[in-house]
């Protein structure tokens, strides 16, 4: 049930307000070449398939396209190129109303590409990718954008060692907006950003990042590659990496979602699947975008109503298992707003695979209403 609460923020779906912050997605877009089979197709056999498109991917990008989906402004910082594959992500940005102003675009490094095939009969999508540049964002990149303009920003786990100076350069914002509210005894206009990172692929050294992140979604993959059999036990195996107050996400497709939230409780979620499974392509992009959208909403919601969303101080028991004195900028979720973010965002899930692509996404959120 989509609570009064959720209703109260965006149920009249108003445009945003034009100084209104933006959610900031840090990654990769790519070419996605989907081809639609009956049944995925054996080794070394012919097989025509039913359909095929192209489309812009990537998880930032596809982030950003679920959030301008619900009317969030967003933008997507990635590195682009000026080849022709790469100028139709940039106007399919255009066309989503996804600000990329801030993405340095580097000639002659081409376009990352995606092979995808889409079987009918079981809904499996399976990603064949080609990157040949490899080029990533890097904190010279990153300094230059006014930190002022966001409320929010989500990193996809990729080049670590970057990411993580990235994530330190937000941290010192943060403390300076602190040190000024302490100067100028009296409340801060600006908010600090909240910092959400994406634990996808089966890499170890992910587990950097968490001690500097608020949010972490910890893919199925990951936890698995881990020897994690369920999301309570990753959810509370992640946690001794993650700094205090830290909210977790794990999603394991049918079997629904989990979270923990700041005071270690776990919150959860049934799946809602579609009646007929169409396209699972996006459907974890389409998750993790849920929560990035309903918990900012309720961040910015706090500033208003502090009281309704504070957690008790006491409940949240300091994590000495990591160097970081940091705690996280969670204080907008409680318990309740973790519940109706989780069964939101497992809704809008299982919708997302019930229908081709995302562009149908605006019009299952407001039947949700």
């Amino acid at each position: 049930m989509i609570s009064g609460f959720y209703e109260r923020i965006v149920g009249t779906s108003p445009p945003p307000e034009p100084n209104e912050p933006k959610i900031l997605c840090v990654g990769l877009s790519c070419l996605d070449i989907v081809q639609i089979c009956k049944n995925y197709p054996k080794e070394d056999t012919d097989q025509r398939c039913i359909d095929l498109r192209y489309q812009r991917g990537g998880n930032a990008s596809n982030n950003c396209t679920v959030l301008s989906k619900l009317g969030q402004p967003c933008e997507f910082l990635g590195v682009l190129s000026n080849e022709q594959f790469s100028q139709f992500l940039q106007d399919d940005m255009r066309s989503h109303k996804i600000d990329f102003s801030h993405c340095p675009i580097i000639e002659d490094i081409g376009c990352p590409k995606s092979v995808v095939l889409l079987s009918l009969s079981t809904g499996s999508r399976t990603i064949i990718h080609h990157n040949q540049s490899n080029a990533e964002i890097k904190l010279q990149d990153f300094e230059k954008l006014n930190l002022e303009d966001y409320s929010w920003i989500h990193f996809e786990g990729r080049n670590i060692s970057e990411v993580i100076l990235m994530m330190q350069h937000i941290e010192a914002y943060n403390k300076s907006l602190t040190q000024k509210e302490i100067e100028d005894s009296k409340e801060c206009i600006q908010q600090p950003i909240t910092i959400s990172v994406e634990i996808e692929k089966m890499k170890v050294e992910l587990l950097d990042l968490l001690p500097y992140a608020d949010i972490a979604f910890v893919s199925k993959d990951f936890a698995k590659s881990r020897g994690y059999t369920n999301m309570s036990e990753t959810l509370k195996c992640v946690s001794k990496d993650a700094k205090t107050g830290v909210t977790i996400f794990s999603a394991w497709a049918d079997r629904g979602a989990m979270a923990r939230a700041p005071d270690g409780t776990i919150i959860q979620s049934p799946a809602y699947p579609p009646r007929k499974i169409v396209d699972t392509l996006g459907a974890g992009d389409t998750f993790n975008s849920a929560i990035l959208y309903y918990l900012n909403r309720a961040k910015l919601n706090s500033k208003r109503n502090s009281e309704d969303t504070q957690l008790h101080v006491n409940d949240i028991q300091q994590n000495y298992n990591i160097e970081s004195s940091e705690k996280s900028q969670t204080h907008f979720i409680n318990r309740l707003v973790l519940q109706e973010a989780i069964s939101f965002a497992c809704k809008l899930a299982g919708a997302k695979i019930g229908m081709q692509g995302f562009d149908g996404l605006n019009k299952i959120y407001k039947n949700f209403l």
